[in-house]
């Protein structure tokens, strides 16, 4: 399913969905390497991790991200710098699995590009929302519920 047809859907807040995104990366120290993401999500505000959301915004001093701007659509965000530049947000990402492959296409692990330098040791922590440019989305399956 393609973005415009999930658009087109009208999806209801609190919808879950998988996607599945390739981005491309270059590290620290120049080091380039692309990250292949498959992950579960909801679709629109989760409301059940507002307060966890506003915790992490407090804890940050209170500032809100001055990026981007939401859209019409719920997930749907716009560059502040660049309106043409659309992202995909996720919110209370699951299940997500990352494979990591040099520019060349040799598998590393993450540990492996934090040892060349090439990334910084991240937070373990679960995410309260995450971005993907729209252009690194791969694939979006929502399935609908059937009547019983």
């Amino acid at each position: 399913m393609t973005l415009t047809e999930l658009l087109e859907k009208n999806i209801t807040n609190g919808r879950i969905f998988a996607i599945e995104a390739l981005t491309q990366k270059k590290g620290l120290r120049g080091i380039r390497f692309t990250k292949h993401t498959t992950l579960t999500a909801q679709w629109g505000c989760n409301y059940a991790n507002v307060a966890a959301a506003q915790e992490t915004i407090e804890a940050n001093g209170g500032v809100k991200s001055n990026w981007f701007e939401h859209t019409e659509h719920d997930s749907i965000v716009r560059s502040k710098r660049d309106p043409s530049k659309l992202y995909l947000q996720v919110m209370n990402p699951a299940n997500f699995h990352t494979d990591y492959m040099l520019e060349d296409g040799t598998p590393v692990t993450k540990e492996e590009l934090i040892a060349m330098g090439a990334i910084k040791e991240g937070e373990t922590e679960k995410p309260v929302t995450l971005v993907y440019a729209l252009e690194s989305l791969i694939s979006i399956r929502y399935k609908e519920a059937t009547a019983a």
